[in-house]
């Protein structure tokens, strides 16, 4: 009886370890058609959802990554009003900015993935990259240079790794 229950125990073990690497290979082969795969690795294996996901699973765990960096750069904006208020104007702007990503973009990649038409998810992830851009033109705009080149680019980044991951359910 022991004997029997040890080949079984080591059959569901080999099971659950066949299955790990099948799921990480997917999710390999799912951010080898983005334009960033570290990042898209980074963003997906950070999510213990990920071991099970599909690619709509995939695509919803991206979509969070861009809020949470859009939720990132909207706490840096705050505290860059107060430490630096001669960059006021593209401040508020950039303000304007991200809560259109965070309340407007994400919810609709969300709300597009659940409902089964990622266009709609493709179109909000595009326009959270293009969110981006412009807080990075509005310092310029105001004869300023940009403090958050790289916090707007990493925004962008991850929108368009979202955006590819989306594009693959059409």
């Amino acid at each position: 009886m022991k004997f029997l229950f040890t080949i079984f125990f080591l059959l569901v073990v080999q099971e659950t370890l066949f299955s790990a690497i099948a799921d990480r290979k997917f999710i390999e082969n799912t951010c080898k058609g983005t334009p960033n795969y570290d990042l898209c690795l980074s963003i997906i294996l950070a999510d213990p959802k990920s071991e099970k996901a599909d690619l709509t699973g995939l695509a919803l765990i991206s979509v969070a990554g861009v809020e949470h960096k859009g939720d990132e750069t909207i706490k840096q904006i705050k505290d860059m009003k107060s430490s630096r208020p001669e960059l006021g104007p593209a401040l508020d702007y950039c303000a304007q900015v991200y809560d259109t990503v965070v309340k407007v973009d994400v919810p609709m990649a969300n709300n597009a993935l659940k409902l089964g038409n990622p266009k709609f998810g493709e179109d909000g992830m595009a326009d959270s990259a293009v969110e981006s851009q412009a807080c990075e033109r509005s310092f310029k705009e105001h004869g300023m240079s940009s403090p958050m080149t790289e916090q707007n680019k990493a925004v962008e980044n991850v929108a368009n790794v979202a955006r590819a991951i989306i594009r693959m359910l059409l």
